[in-house]
C-alpha cells in the first residue's frame, strides 16, 4: 500500500470533490421545480443529467392570466460549475416580471446572467402558451423548438437563433420573439442537444433528421409514449451507448378547454 504524502493528498482532495459534488446534486434537486398542472396542457418530462449533477436546466413561470412559460436551457460544460450555473439561472428566472414578453424576458436574463461574468454561458429557449393556444417564442442558441400538428400538416421547427445567455450584456444578434397559433391537439416538442447529438460506435450523431423522422412515425402517440418511443430510438441508434452528455425532453400537448 503506497501512503505517501502525494497519495494521502490525492485522496483527500478525490474526497472532498466527492462530497462538494454530493452537495451540489442535493440543492440542484431541491431546486428542481414541480411540472405545473394547467388544464390546458398536457407535459411529459424526462430528465437524465450524464453525471452526479447535471447542466440542463428547466423550470416554469405562472401568470395571473394562467399563461404558462416554460425554460429549457443548457449550460456549457459538466459538473460542479455547470451545475451551479443552472441554480444561477433559477434564481435569474424568478426576478422576472411574469407577463413579460419571452424575448424581453430573454434579454433580461441575459443581463443578469452576464453580469456575473462566470466565462460560462447557457443556450436557452423560452415559450409562453396562453389558455386560447397562442404561442410565443424565444430562442438563444439552443435546438429549435417543434410543433406537431395533431391535423397531421407538416412539422414546424422555429429558427435557432439569438446568442447563448451569458456571452454578451448587450446581444450582438437580435432576440425574436415567434408565434403560432396551436389547435387542440398540438403537440410542443423542447429538448436539449444530449439528445441530437447522442452518438453511436461510430461517432455519428442522432441528429434532427433522424429525430423529426421518429416524431414522424409516433406523432399520434400521447406525450408520454412520444417522449418514450424517442428516447427508445435514439438508445437503438447508439447500440445503448452511454450518452456522453445530460438530457432533458420536455413534450406539451395543448388541449382546447375554451371550446
Amino acid at each position: 500500500m503506497d501512503n505517501s504524502p502525494q497519495q494521502n493528498i490525492f485522496s483527500s482532495d478525490e474526497k472532498a470533490y466527492l462530497n462538494d459534488l454530493k452537495l451540489a446534486a442535493d440543492f440542484q434537486k431541491t431546486v428542481l421545480p414541480e411540472i405545473v398542472d394547467v388544464d390546458y396542457l398536457d407535459i411529459a418530462l424526462m430528465y437524465e443529467p450524464y453525471d452526479v449533477v447535471s447542466g440542463d436546466v428547466y423550470d416554469f413561470i405562472l401568470n395571473r392570466e394562467k399563461e404558462l412559460a416554460i425554460f429549457i436551457g443548457d449550460a456549457t460544460g459538466h459538473g460542479i460549475s455547470a451545475a451551479l450555473m443552472t441554480m444561477m439561472v433559477h434564481i435569474a428566472i424568478d426576478s422576472l416580471t411574469p407577463n413579460l414578453a419571452t424575448d424581453k424576458s430573454i434579454r433580461k436574463l441575459n443581463q443578469l446572467i452576464s453580469s456575473r461574468n462566470t466565462g460560462r454561458s447557457v443556450t436557452s429557449a423560452l415559450f409562453r402558451i396562453k389558455p386560447d393556444g397562442l404561442l410565443k417564442v424565444t430562442h438563444a442558441g439552443h435546438p429549435s423548438l417543434i410543433v406537431v400538428p395533431a391535423d397531421n400538416s407538416q412539422i414546424v421547427t422555429f429558427k435557432q437563433a439569438g446568442c447563448p445567455l451569458g456571452l454578451f450584456i448587450e446581444e450582438p444578434v437580435q432576440y425574436i420573439e415567434e408565434t403560432y397559433q396551436l389547435m387542440s391537439g398540438d403537440k410542443i416538442i423542447a429538448y436539449t442537444d444530449g439528445l441530437v447529438e447522442w452518438r453511436n460506435n461510430e461517432k455519428e450523431s442522432y441528429g434532427l433528421d433522424r429525430l423529426l423522422d421518429s416524431i414522424k412515425i409516433n406523432r399520434a402517440a400521447d406525450c408520454r409514449k412520444l417522449m418514450t418511443a424517442i428516447y427508445d430510438d435514439v438508445v437503438l441508434f447508439s447500440n445503448q451507448k452511454r450518452n456522453s452528455d445530460d438530457l432533458t425532453i420536455l413534450i406539451s400537448e395543448y388541449k382546447n378547454v375554451l371550446i
